[in-house]
């Protein structure tokens, strides 16, 4: 009987790995990449004098959030990283992106402008108001609902330290409109949005009447 030379043998495997790998690959689905920010805003008018600059963050978020990953829940205490969809950046990102966009249209009306802290580093010394915001839970069930619990404050810049002005924890839950991840962000974006409103409200009712 004729026998196989060790090499050849190798190489032949070798050849037989890279193909399976290659098809193997190829049959993986494309990933999917999801954001919470805002096409476009309501179509309030900006303010046209801005008495305060407030700055939005930074945003915290607990360890099983922090990544790139969109997770949910199976379970009660069950957790599902979804592989293939996945957030278009950082999640901190989207949502500071997301308040920014939300504070910005509805206090325009009071003269007080909002922006990022990450975004204008250098604005946060000209800033008269901070807002820091600190994410306990973002997730959901596929198909069901979504719960948004966070607490969020305003300090006023005031020397020698920050005046604390208000302190707040709100829990939000959003019912999920199908099983798929379009519609989880949908509720998700649904969420942001009615915090953004608490927010507002509560900076309007607090920190407008101080605004000179």
């Amino acid at each position: 009987m004729r026998k196989c030379h060790p090499i050849l043998f190798l190489l032949q495997a070798c050849v037989l790995s890279l193909v399976l790998a290659g098809c193997l690959g190829g049959t993986s689905p494309p990933s999917r990449f999801y954001t919470l920010a805002p096409l476009e805003t309501r179509g309030s008018q900006p303010a046209k004098e801005e008495n305060a600059l407030m700055a939005l963050g930074p945003v915290t978020l607990p360890d099983y959030l922090n990544r790139r990953q969109i997770v949910t829940r199976s379970g009660q205490n069950e957790l599902v990283i979804a592989e293939f969809d996945r957030w278009g950046g950082s999640l901190d990102d989207e949502i500071t992106r997301a308040l920014v966009a939300n504070l910005s249209e509805r206090l325009a009306p009071a003269n007080i402008s909002v922006f990022s802290w990450q975004t204008m580093p250098l604005g946060i010394m000209l800033a008269s108001y901070r807002v820091p915001v600190g994410i306990f839970r973002f997730d959901g069930v596929p198909g069901e609902s979504v719960v948004l619990s966070a607490r969020w404050g305003v300090y006023a810049k005031k020397e020698p330290a920050e005046e604390s002005l208000l302190v707040k924890e709100a829990t939000i839950t959003e019912k999920v409109d199908g099983k798929g991840y379009v519609e989880l962000v949908a509720a998700m974006q649904r969420a942001l949005d009615r915090l953004g409103k608490e927010m507002a409200d509560s900076i309007t009712a607090r920190v407008a009447r101080k605004t000179p």
